[in-house]
């Protein structure tokens, strides 16, 4: 955690204050904010369609994501970080909830981005990831005897109490246009 510099303006002096901020509370004073920081999962540059109502298995804000014109167009394409932050699950979790290849990264703050389906997980738990790093790769795993195409399926979520705390998806400071919208990469 940064510190945060106060800087007063006196006649002609320039006076500048470090001041030490308790970590905890600077990562929550703005919850709100922290979820500005992301960016569309994808490499710089891809065109992506998002759709949150095309699934029985959305409960709110999650989105299915995919480029390609046919079912499995997309399989093995690169995703990456949404923000920095740490990998807390990087494992299959079919049989659990139907996620298959499932990477989940902590951003701090309460907040968690959530990559679904994947073919590939590139990360392993306790990995420090940058934003734009890659993760994996566009799958098509899930619990055992479901048949779905490739797409990676995205969450973003605060605290705890699923599934009242997906949020909506925010990239690059604007709220994703529920329930499709198209989206070009920025995570650069």
């Amino acid at each position: 955690m940064r510190a945060l510099m106060a800087t007063t303006i006196v006649g002609a002096s320039l006076l500048v204050s470090l001041t030490p901020v308790n970590a905890a509370t600077a990562s929550t004073a703005d919850p709100a904010s922290r979820s500005t920081n992301f960016q569309f999962p994808f490499p710089c540059g891809q065109s992506w369609t998002g759709n949150s109502s095309n699934s029985s298995a959305h409960r709110s804000y999650e989105l299915d994501l995919n480029r390609g014109s046919s079912p499995d167009a997309d399989l093995g394409d690169t995703v990456v970080a949404a923000a920095a932050g740490t990998v807390v699950i990087s494992s299959h979790q079919g049989s659990v909830n139907g996620y298959g290849n499932l990477v989940k990264i902590d951003h701090g703050g309460g907040w968690a981005t959530y990559y679904a389906h994947l073919n590939v997980r590139s990360v392993s738990v306790g990995q420090a990831v940058a934003q734009g790093q890659r993760i994996g790769t566009v799958g098509k795993t899930s619990r055992p005897g479901n048949n779905i195409s490739a797409h990676l399926h995205y969450e973003v979520r605060q605290g705890e109490g699923y599934p009242g705390n997906i949020r909506k998806a925010v990239f690059n400071g604007v709220t994703f246009g529920y329930p499709t919208q198209t989206l070009t990469s920025k995570n650069c």
